[in-house]
């Protein structure tokens, strides 16, 4: 917790080369099973947490960042350690003023579902979407 009583979310990538601190809850969880999150992560799906660009407290270390064209023609900018790869957080032309976070960086088991599920239609066949989670087939 900082000084206001808001709790404090430490991101970092596997050999700790980069991280983001963040105060407060995200605006909105989301996962996505669009195939260029799928390859992104290297995972069934991307779970990211966004905050607002205030809610950042430090950004440290140097990022690589990855610009993708999605689907709908936007850009998505991947932020990765150059050391081990990890994509730690992300800034969507479509949110702009906000930064996510990947959450598995976050090292919190017990962070929030995601609110929401994109891309449902390219999902890998066995995956299960969890009741009470909202789902879009596209974006």
């Amino acid at each position: 917790m900082n000084d206001t009583g808001a709790a404090i979310h430490q991101a970092r990538c596997s050999c700790g080369a980069l991280s983001v601190r963040v105060a407060g809850e995200p605006a909105r969880i989301n996962a996505c099973t669009c195939l260029a999150c799928q390859r992104r992560s290297g995972s069934a799906f991307s779970y990211t947490a966004f905050f607002a660009d205030a809610a950042v407290l430090a950004i440290d270390g140097t990022a690589t960042v990855f610009r993708d064209i999605r689907e709908a023609g936007r850009w998505h900018d991947s932020h990765f350690c150059p050391v081990c790869g990890v994509a730690v957080y992300c800034t969507l032309e479509t949110l702009p003023g906000v930064i996510g976070i990947a959450v598995g960086t976050l090292g919190e088991p017990g962070f929030a579902a995601p609110g929401q599920f994109y891309w449902t239609t390219s999902r890998p066949h066995w995956l299960v979407l969890p009741a009470g989670i909202g789902t879009l087939e596209t974006q």
